[in-house]
């Protein structure tokens, strides 16, 4: 099954695009780009995600993942912003002064995109001409 995910009762590929900014797009990220790395693969590691590809931008982060279809999209960014904000935060209080007056290091909001093994054309061909 290649890069499937094979589970007690299921077999899933979900792989997720999260794409998020720091608090008023401040472009700070370069101060803490390796240890936001790291959070985000130790976060990766504690909740059974694979991280595909990561780019950590001056004001945003690209963060491609595959996780278990238990973990909501949603779910997966709490995960990844709440843990990472909060840890750059605690660690350098002088960056939370500076760019984060108030509470937290992330924006609220997040894209998401979605991919699959196969195209949405494919499924609804699949769909339609399958008899039932």
């Amino acid at each position: 099954m290649g890069d499937y995910r094979s589970h007690a009762h299921s077999i899933s590929l979900c792989k997720y695009h999260f794409v998020w900014c720091p608090k008023y797009r401040h472009g700070m990220l370069e101060l803490v780009r390796d240890e936001l790395a790291e959070l985000f693969q130790g976060t990766a590691e504690r909740f059974g995600h694979e991280i595909v590809s990561m780019e950590i931008a001056t004001d945003h982060v690209h963060l491609f993942v595959e996780a278990d279809p238990k973990w909501s999209p949603a779910e997966i960014a709490k995960q990844f912003k709440g843990y990472s904000g909060r840890t750059i935060l605690k660690r350098h209080p002088e960056i939370k002064q500076r760019y984060f007056w108030g509470s937290g290091m992330w924006k609220d909001g997040y894209y998401i995109g979605t991919t699959g093994a196969v195209s949405e054309d494919v499924v609804r061909r699949y769909i339609e001409e399958t008899e039932h």
